[in-house]
């Protein structure tokens, strides 16, 4: 009986590390879009010291993105 439960509780556990894993996956990606945005908006937009602020904020947030996925599969 005691081993059932046990099972139960690494298989919930291990559903809930998937589940999260795939959520990062898919902010990663809203990340990847997010800078596509700021590229075509910099493009549209004529703003000079915005342009280059505004393009090195975004890598730095697919950089950390990308950390933060790349540490939540090697912690999970």
């Amino acid at each position: 009986m005691d081993f059932n439960f046990i099972n139960f509780i690494f298989s919930a556990n291990l559903l809930i590390k998937l589940i999260t894993l795939v959520v990062i996956f898919f902010y990663t990606i809203f990340t990847f879009v997010v800078f596509t945005q700021v590229k075509v908006m910099t493009q549209i937009l004529s703003l000079p010291y915005a342009e280059s602020t505004l393009k090195i904020i975004s890598i730095i947030h697919i950089a950390l993105a990308i950390s933060l996925f790349f540490t939540a599969v090697v912690i999970l």
